[in-house]
Formats: structure tokens, sequence, C-alpha cells
């Protein structure tokens, strides 16, 4: 069993070195097996070199993919998932993070632990759990995540979640798999950051078992300023919002009829674009 760790990357060269270096403890105090998976989304920096470098430096599995130019998160998502499905076996897991080294990633460990334990789909690494804690962030973002997190529990609610924004999440294979066989190339048809909420409202009708999983999240230690734009993203965000609450849900018909005439390991196909 392995744990793949997708981190998406634009222009993230100074965070890698101590993020590949806390990969390195998680390694050393942990029996998991750890993979990185890297997507540089046309970065204009040595993201790409630096990731090399220091995976080798620090004895750390690297896969890395590269679009030749800035395609936004949510084509960075997409590609790190279709290549965790073509190198990956039944039985691992897909984590998704970020890669600015605001998320820690020994929090793996009780999420790994807790999906097991539970036999759980998703764990989401949550800012809104007792033992949560928010270091750095601006009033503003937290405000705007708070009240995204509200909103979505109100009109539009998952069960299990209460932190709809966060990336940080940790998948079973046999799941991915479900929604690359219902969903195909529209799983992924967010570009932005809203990419993590239409994930999580494409993946309610599958009736997903989630738990969460408190974080301290280090903003403090983030050493480039945000990628997000705030406004765009509240736009496409309240989109979302009302496209969930005006399209009709599938039925358990169309969904067993999917899975009936499908193979759960099916291998998607092949991404192009890539190094």
């Amino acid at each position: 069993m392995s744990i793949f760790v997708l981190l998406p990357a634009y222009n993230e060269q100074q965070s890698i070195r101590p993020l590949f270096k806390k990969f390195q403890t998680l390694q050393q105090i942990s029996n998991l097996d750890i993979r990185l998976i890297l997507v540089d989304d046309g970065s204009r920096d040595a993201t790409a070199q630096t990731a090399i470098d220091e995976s080798e430096l620090q004895g750390i599995s690297l896969k890395l993919v590269q679009h030749p130019k800035n395609a936004g998160l949510g084509q960075a998502i997409k590609t790190g998932f279709m290549t965790f499905l073509e190198i990956s076996k039944e039985g691992d897991f897909l984590a998704a993070m970020d890669c600015d080294n605001t998320q820690p990633p020994e929090l793996l460990i009780k999420m790994y632990e807790t999906m097991i334990a539970g036999s759980y789909d998703i764990a989401i690494a949550s800012r809104y759990r007792k033992g949560s804690k928010v270091i750095g962030l601006s009033t503003f973002r937290e405000i705007m995540s708070y009240g995204a997190s509200w909103l979505f529990r109100i009109a539009a609610r998952v069960p299990g979640v209460r932190d709809y924004t966060c990336g940080y999440r940790l998948y079973n294979r046999t799941f991915v798999s479900k929604l690359d066989m219902y969903y195909g190339e529209s799983l992924f048809t967010e570009s932005g950051f809203a990419c993590m909420i239409d994930l999580l409202l494409k993946a309610k009708p599958l009736k997903p078992k989630i738990v969460e999983i408190p974080m301290v999240l280090r903003y403090d230690e983030k050493p480039s300023a945000s990628k997000m734009k705030i406004l765009k993203t509240i736009t496409r965000t309240l989109k979302l919002l009302f496209k969930n609450l005006t399209s009709p849900a599938p039925t358990a018909a169309n969904l067993g009829q999917t899975f009936n005439q499908q193979e759960t390991l099916r291998i998607p196909l092949k991404i192009t674009n890539r190094k």
C-alpha cells in the first residue's frame, strides 16, 4: 500500500525545500510509503528542477508532470488524479494538498489511520473541528472561508463535511475510480480554486463516507503571496452553489447502470501535454 501525494505547483520554488524536508521526516517517523506526484503548472521559476534536486537529496519518490503553460488549479488537480490512476494500484491512497508549505504532511498519519479504522472514502483536513487552528491568515480570508462553510452546510450539505474549501484531503483509490467512471472528462470543469468545492459536490451523489481531521494551518510559513483571485473565486463559488441547487441529482438507477457497465479499475485515457 502506498500513499501518493498530489502537489499542484505554480512558482513554488521557495516552498519545495522546507516542504520536502517535512516529507522526509514523515517517512522517518511512520511506516507509510509516501510517493509524491508534483504537477508543475507552467511555472516560470525553478519549481521543477528544485523538486527533482530535493527529492534526490531527501530520498523521496517523485513523479513529475509538467504543463507547458499555466492552466489553473483545476487542470493541475485533474492531471494529478489521472496520473494517480495510471501509476497506482488497488488499495493505494491519494492525498491532495497545497505545495506552499502551509499544511502539515505529518497529519497524513492521523488521516490514514482514521480512514482505515472507519472504512472511510475521504478524509478532510479541517479548519472547523475541535483542535483545529489557523495561523497567519488574513481576517478577510478567514471570514470568506467560514462564510463558505456555513453557506454550503445550509444550502448544499455534504454529510460529514464542514470544510468545503480546503484542498488537503485523502481519498481511497476505489472511490477515485468511481468518480472517474461516473463523470469522465466532466469530473474537473473548474479551472480555479473553486474546483475543490466542485469535486465534493460531484462526490455527493455517490454517497461517500467522509471524516474530518482537525488541522493546524500555518499560513505564516508560506514564503510567497497567495495566488488566489478572491473576487473570481467568490463568483465561481456562488455559481457552483446555484448550479447545485437547480440541477437534478443523479438517480440511483443511473448510478447503478454506470457501475454495472464499467470495471472499477478502469484506466483513464492518456493525458496529453506531458513531459
